[in-house]
């Protein structure tokens, strides 16, 4: 009955550290996704709201500067 006890605890830690890994690769393409919605926002400013996009991205840029039209 003991290898049987030990037994189950082995593979519930094993399904802990899969569903721990699974949350680790969630957040890693969380982040990526909203860089590439990041950038998309930006480009995409014109058509959606009539803001020009340099302008937008120049915040990105982060020391004022622009991106040539």
């Amino acid at each position: 009955m003991l290898l049987a006890g030990s037994s189950l605890l082995t593979l519930l830690d094993d399904i802990a550290t899969l569903l721990d890994d699974i949350s680790v690769m969630g957040k890693l393409a969380a982040k990526k996704t909203a860089g590439v919605l990041g950038d998309d926002l930006s480009l995409n400013a014109q058509q959606v709201s009539g803001v020009r996009a340099n302008r937008e991205t120049s915040r990105g840029l982060g020391r004022g500067e622009r991106i040539a039209d």
